[in-house]
């Protein structure tokens, strides 16, 4: 049976999520079991995050340079389950360190390399881009609220295993992505990144874009530690993920108005606003139904300023240059959560959730960035 360029994309998205739902939840319970401190954590979150922006625009670029978004991105995958099963035999922060390297050196450049086919395709075929990223946070909102009570029922020890046939599966969703679309050798851009890094406006795409997503740093890094903290069990964790991931469905199922109406400088001015109650509360809250509304606004921290990303490199730049685009996107995003997660982990362990008010400020330079880059590419399209 043939299925449809949307059904290959979605499979590609809820494979790919899937497996965080465990993994990203899981593994700092997991990290902290093996007797990784609060302040190594944050270490290790900026050690890796530094992996990946060294490594992640020189994929982008070879792809760019090559026109082999699909090849890699099985090729990628097929390397992170044999990456990432080394985790059931490792001991010792050293150790986990290597491990965590490599396994972000392979897997990260997967999603930016997917988003590249998935953006290309559905402009060529008119497809909704929402509808099936929608899929991934379906995968992802399924097994982040299956996953705490696995993790509490075989304990915390279980999370690489429980992630791995996960990761397996994420191997069948890169070969379900349809073929790129290849931009003609002639076109192929011989230095597509150092290109980009030269374009202001794209620099300052890059500070509006990382500052919003690096304002989830202590979120990704400590949430489970500081629920754990103020009395959540796994279970409880998980359905706070879950109501996040929920209201990412709906921004993605919707999402269509919205990005036919609104400019994607617009859409990162709208998300990196919502920083700043969520934040700046979430450092306060201490009630289960209180992270519960502050997750709501998930929608704008993480969905609209994605999306508002996506749009910007699909249509501000040359599909010449998207892989290295995406690539560095994600690489600047990282390299300031794993910034935030290195300074921040010596001040959670002191202050707890007050950390989150330094996520507040990131969310306030992001605004003033995106609202400059809202000035400066609007009033080139409208004049």
């Amino acid at each position: 049976m043939m299925l449809s360029t949307a059904t290959r994309i979605s499979l590609f998205y809820v494979t790919l999520h899937a497996c965080q739902g465990i993994h990203l939840p899981g593994m700092q319970a997991w990290y902290q079991a093996q007797g990784v401190t609060p302040a190594q954590l944050g270490a290790l979150g900026f050690i890796t995050i530094l992996a990946r922006v060294l490594t992640n625009p020189s994929v982008g670029s070879w792809v760019d340079r090559n026109g082999q978004a699909r090849a890699m991105t099985i090729a990628l995958s097929w390397v992170t389950v044999a990456v990432h099963a080394l985790n059931l035999w490792g001991e010792g922060f050293t150790v986990l360190l290597v491990i965590a390297v490599a396994f972000t050196v392979v897997r990260s450049p997967v999603g930016p390399l997917g988003d590249t086919i998935a953006v290309t395709t559905c402009q060529r075929e008119r497809i909704d881009f929402g509808r099936v990223r929608f899929w991934g946070s379906v995968g992802f909102m399924v097994f982040v609220i299956a996953g705490g009570p696995l993790i509490d029922h075989f304990g915390v020890g279980s999370v690489p295993l429980l992630a791995l046939p996960l990761f397996m599966l994420t191997v069948l969703g890169a070969y379900a992505l349809p073929r790129d679309a290849v931009v003609p050798r002639a076109n192929r851009p011989q230095a597509p990144v150092r290109f980009l890094l030269r374009q202001p406006i794209f620099m300052l795409f890059l500070a509006a874009s990382s500052f919003a997503q690096a304002s989830h740093a202590v979120l990704y890094a400590f949430s489970t530690l500081h629920w754990n903290a103020v009395g959540l069990n796994q279970t409880l964790i998980g359905w706070l993920w879950g109501v996040s991931t929920t209201i990412e469905l709906a921004v993605f199922w919707w999402s269509r108005p919205l990005v036919a109406r609104a400019t994607p400088a617009t859409m990162l001015a709208l998300g990196s606003l919502a920083t700043l109650p969520r934040w700046g509360l979430h450092a306060f809250a201490t009630e289960f139904w209180s992270f519960v509304a502050l997750q709501l606004l998930h929608a704008g921290t993480f969905a609209i300023t994605y999306l508002g990303a996506l749009q910007f490199i699909a249509r501000q730049l040359p599909a010449s240059h998207a892989a290295s685009a995406q690539t560095l996107n994600a690489g600047a995003n990282a390299l300031l959560m794993g910034l935030a997660m290195w300074v921040l982990g010596p001040v959670y362990a002191a202050y707890g959730g007050r950390a989150y008010l330094a996520m507040a400020v990131l969310g306030v330079i992001a605004t003033a960035a995106s609202l400059w880059l809202r000035r400066l590419t609007d009033g080139a399209h409208s004049s």
